[in-house]
């Protein structure tokens, strides 16, 4: 019998789909934020579904662990030296269908004002409206959708973008490398194209990692070559563009409006009341505030604990992981 410890706050919808997609081989135990379960349980189990491996927990791993699965994209662990040796972090993606979903959903807010007429209606005005001779409100056909990244994600928003009619530029670290399936954008260059990418993009979505290269990319500088009614969704890190720099074009009112799902702070409990700055972004009206909620769909849950589920029956029968995204190095105090 193989042990799989899921420590994490969402334990209670990981569980039920990791048993159902398990073999007999595995044994599932759960908890969250229980620092002593961890450690009385790490010493037996060969996998842990966890955000991280804390670094008081890490001796207590040594002896059986073999795998840190992190169900998400991104990983929080980035030395090798943070895990036991031969430890495999993996990762898993399925999330870029809700995010671009999401990305959509702002583009066609921002256009048809929808939640501005929303409340307007319900005090009995009539805003919008061309027999009472309101302001028409505007299409996404014909706008020009800027993607910053061309991953999963950004393949995934090209696909419904040009669906609307939309024309799609992009920019990644490596433009000429193979797409597969994936459509080819009316632009891709590389970053020495940001430039062009924002003076010509209506929406821009940020969809790359955060790496080295892109932690602050978009700066005061580059936030100033968007154009005035231009409108942002990040959906993939904060720390890409600066915090203080966003705010004030934002406050000032320099480009169209924002929809912001990703934070610069977060919640250290569940409980925590937290709006994910140090500055109001939240009292500004032209922004759309959600708290990183974009991809948690009960699909997407389906979908990574099916995959998850799948490397953990690789690791029973001996085989290589997928998705590897290091191997842990560390062999105790005394290495």
């Amino acid at each position: 019998m193989m042990r799989l410890l899921v420590y994490d706050p969402a334990w209670p919808f990981y569980v039920p789909l990791l048993r159902a997609a398990l073999d007999s081989r595995w044994e599932v135990r759960a908890a969250a934020n229980d620092p002593a379960w961890l450690l009385r349980e790490l010493p037996e189990a060969d996998a842990l579904l966890a955000l991280r491996l804390p670094a008081e927990a890490r001796a207590a791993a040594v002896p059986r662990l073999k795998a840190l699965c992190f169900p998400g994209a991104g990983v929080m662990h980035e030395d090798a030296s943070e895990l036991p040796a031969g430890c495999r972090l993996c990762n898993v993606y399925e999330h870029e269908i809700p995010i671009a979903e999401y990305v959509m959903a702002s583009v066609l807010l921002h256009v048809t004002r929808l939640c501005q007429y929303d409340q307007s209606f319900r005090s009995g005005r009539w805003d919008g409206n061309g027999r009472t001779g309101g302001e028409p409100h505007g299409e996404a056909r014909g706008k020009t959708l800027g993607l910053l990244g061309y991953g999963h994600i950004g393949q995934a928003i090209a696909v419904r973008a040009r669906s609307f009619g939309m024309r799609v530029m992009a920019v990644c670290r490596d433009p000429h490398r193979d797409l597969g399936a994936a459509p080819a954008p009316d632009f891709l260059g590389g970053p020495a194209d940001l430039g062009d990418l924002l003076a010509n993009s209506d929406f821009l979505a940020i969809a790359c990692p955060l790496t080295s290269a892109t932690r602050g990319l978009l700066g005061a500088p580059e936030l100033a070559r968007l154009r005035h009614g231009a409108f942002l969704i990040n959906v993939s890190r904060a720390e890409i563009i600066d915090e203080d720099a966003l705010y004030e074009v934002l406050r000032d009112g320099r480009i169209g409006g924002a929809a912001l799902d990703v934070w610069y702070r977060y919640p250290a409990a569940n409980n925590e009341i937290l709006h994910g700055s140090r500055l109001p972004f939240h009292t500004l009206p032209n922004v759309l505030v959600t708290p990183h909620l974009a991809a948690w769909t009960h699909a997407l849950l389906e979908r990574r604990m099916a995959r998850i589920a799948g490397n953990l029956s690789r690791l029973a029968r001996g085989e290589e992981l997928e998705r590897v995204v290091l191997v842990g190095t560390w062999r105790g105090e005394a290495q």
